[in-house]
């Protein structure tokens, strides 16, 4: 382009009320020390004077982002209290968003109508202006950098973020007028609302209309170029916000009078605490992380009757929002100590972990296998061909209707499973008992598998031996899922 149009261009933008910033935008100039570097770059342009008068910018707010760009609205975010809450975070970056009112979208369009009326050669293949927020974080970021602290970042990779949320009173107003040019679209946003209670006015809606509508209708209802606003964007609140850090480790629960989470029959708690509270109170008192951030998941669960013993069973914590984000390996070991205290449960292993390495839990559903003892009852006495019938059984495969126990909570489906060892062994002075080891594909229900669910499990351990066998107490011994590492508690490692 060349410097004479770009002048009469800029020109032209200021004198109907447009910003320094979205001059620049409308020239679709995208480099940022353009916009970090404006008062240069617009005396730059002052060079062509002779040939061109370049207007003083009117101290209104501007036509097109209605002061989103300028000093007046930009003071006002930096001297919000609601940006003080961004200290309690540890974090030593941030990003920042913007939630700007969709009539500024509107505003845009109209400033492109008037300028490819204007200029229909520099405009003749409906360029873009530079994108607003784009230019928001450019001549925001530093000024927020200082204010909180922290050094600004990349939104991708960026944990910790300030989202801005903006107001315009006249909002409703403006795009009243875009209604008028529009009117059965919005009949039928209308009905949409009342049918799913959204938004009329949502941002992705009035792009696709502005890109639909033909200019020639809009020209017909709406000011080209728009109105100078007699009103500038308010900053309705801040949101600090950082994305959820997590913690690893592995449970074992001793007390057979024990749930893994909170057992809320009818809104009733039936059992006084859980592994999950357990666990959580100590985070909560220790960290001072509120409970309702955090979020519990285990690989598997056993019922509240059944032990966890050996390393015990993986499981992590999601920490939503935290404040504080790194932990150090003292202060696991004390949490570590803190839990251990209940005698109910212990847990071992904890330490950070990466949402990138959550999925080895759920790959665990698929691949993992289980080891348990199960204690063994039948009617009479138990027979050595018996125990030896069970002891040759494995490798067996078995076919698993969803227990009637956990009908109400899981679909009905038929499960094939995979007993991969099996080892019966007597009790003591208990002839009518034994002792039964087995090692099983994840997900398989072992009590249904030992007494046969009304025969909704087959083969099982009583259609095996051919005898009526309950089940007194089962305990789950390993589980064989390599995550998370173990902690080396002698190096610190």
């Amino acid at each position: 382009m060349c410097e004479e149009l770009k002048n009469q261009i800029i020109d032209h933008l200021l004198t109907i009320g447009c910003c320094k910033y979205c001059c620049l935008r409308y020239l679709n100039i995208r480099k940022e020390d353009s916009y970090l570097n404006i008062e240069q770059f617009m005396s730059d342009v002052k060079s062509s004077e002779e040939t061109i008068s370049i207007k003083r910018v009117r101290p209104n707010p501007c036509i097109a982002c209605l002061g989103l760009l300028q000093d007046f609205v930009i003071d006002e975010i930096i001297q919000n209290v609601q940006l003080n809450t961004a200290a309690e975070y540890d974090s030593k970056t941030f990003t920042c968003s913007v939630s700007m009112p969709v009539n500024i979208l509107l505003r845009e369009h109209l400033v492109k109508i008037d300028l490819k009326r204007k200029f229909p050669d520099f405009y003749k293949d409906d360029t873009q202006e530079t994108q607003l927020n784009k230019i928001w974080k450019v001549v925001i970021k530093n000024k927020l950098a200082s204010k909180l602290n922290k050094t600004f970042q990349n939104s991708v990779i960026c944990n910790f973020s300030v989202n801005i949320i903006l107001d315009y009173e006249d909002e409703d107003q403006e795009l009243k007028l875009l209604q008028k040019a529009a009117p059965n679209h919005f009949k039928t946003r209308t009905q949409q609302r009342k049918k799913y209670s959204g938004e009329i006015y949502t941002r992705k809606d009035i792009l696709n209309l502005l890109s639909e509508i033909k200019d020639d209708n809009i020209l017909k209802h709406c000011p080209v170029p728009p109105e100078v606003p007699l009103k500038w964007l308010k900053c309705k609140s801040i949101e600090c916000k950082h994305n959820p850090i997590y913690f690893a480790g592995r449970y074992c629960k001793y007390s057979r009078e024990l749930s893994q989470s909170p057992w809320i029959i009818d809104g009733v708690k039936t059992m006084e605490t859980s592994v999950q509270e357990i666990i959580f109170n100590e985070i909560h008192k220790i960290f001072g992380i509120p409970l309702n951030n955090l979020k519990f998941t285990a690989s598997g669960r056993e019922d509240c009757d059944v032990r966890c013993l050996g390393r015990g069973r993986p499981f992590y914590i999601e920490i939503n929002d935290p404040r504080v984000t790194e932990f150090s390996f003292e202060q696991f070991r004390t949490l570590e100590k803190a839990i251990n205290l209940s005698k109910m449960i212990k847990v071992q292993d904890l330490q950070p972990t990466v949402r990138e390495d959550l999925c080895q839990i759920k790959k665990g559903e698929e691949t993992k296998t289980k080891q348990y003892i199960a204690l063994c009852i039948v009617e009479g006495p138990v027979s050595d061909e018996k125990i030896n019938i069970l002891n040759q059984s494995a490798p067996l495969e078995i076919f698993q209707d969803t227990p009637i126990r956990v009908l109400h909570r899981r679909p009905l489906a038929t499960r094939k499973k995979t007993i991969h060892e099996m080892k019966a062994s007597r009790v003591p002075e208990k002839d009518n008992m034994f002792k039964l080891n087995v090692v099983t594909q994840a997900g398989t229900y072992i009590k249904e598998f030992v007494h046969g669910d009304f025969d909704r499990t087959v083969p099982n351990v009583c259609s095996l031996i051919g005898m009526e066998v309950d089940i007194l107490a089962l305990d789950v011994i390993a589980i064989n899922l390599d995550w998370p590492k173990p902690i080396n508690y002698e190096n610190g490692t």
